[in-house]
């Protein structure tokens, strides 16, 4: 069996649909298949879109979460009357920063790859989000299918709504207290 068909059944395909769905979009600099006039808002619906796809709530949109929080290491998502969902598969969520009751990020993991939710009510795009969603950042870790250059164990972040990309470790608090670094 060679290489590359070794490790074609070692990923699951969703995570190539993922890639194929996803990043190609966030390679340039912003989503380009979006008018630029009104990039930052379509971007955004754009990365609640994603996370709507791949990491469904139980009930509801996250296009329309008003705020998260962590309550008993589940992560629930509050709208604006007032109700609140869980995630559909609660196990999506793996660590935060910042406080339970106001976290600065989250971490949510679907067939290995991860998605960063930076949420700063001040920063330009969370000044704009009911939620307060600056940013949704998707580990790249497995761009080494795409991009040959890069190195196996080297993790990027690229960004869904701005389409930056950048590189480097991040640490996190699981959802059981221990760190988490990606």
């Amino acid at each position: 069996m060679n290489i590359q068909a070794a490790q074609h059944n070692l990923i699951d395909q969703s995570i190539y649909n993922f890639i194929k769905q996803v990043i190609p979009m966030t390679l340039s600099n912003g989503n380009t298949a979006i008018d630029q006039t009104n990039q930052t808002n379509n971007t955004m619906v754009y990365a609640k879109q994603i996370l709507d796809q791949y990491f469904p709530l139980s009930v509801g949109s996250h296009q329309d979460v008003c705020s998260y929080v962590i309550y008993y290491n589940q992560l629930l998502a509050f709208f604006a009357d007032g109700t609140q969902s869980g995630l559909e598969q609660p196990k999506q969520f793996v660590a935060l920063t910042g406080h339970k009751c106001e976290p600065t990020s989250l971490v949510l993991k679907n067939n290995g790859f991860h998605v960063e939710i930076s949420i700063d009510r001040r920063g330009v795009q969370g000044i704009e989000d009911l939620a307060g969603i600056d940013d949704v950042q998707v580990e790249a870790a497995l761009m080494t299918i795409v991009n040959s250059e890069q190195a196996p164990n080297k993790r990027s972040w690229s960004s869904l709504v701005t389409g930056q990309a950048g590189c480097g470790g991040k640490q996190f608090t699981a959802k059981d207290g221990s760190d988490y670094q990606l």
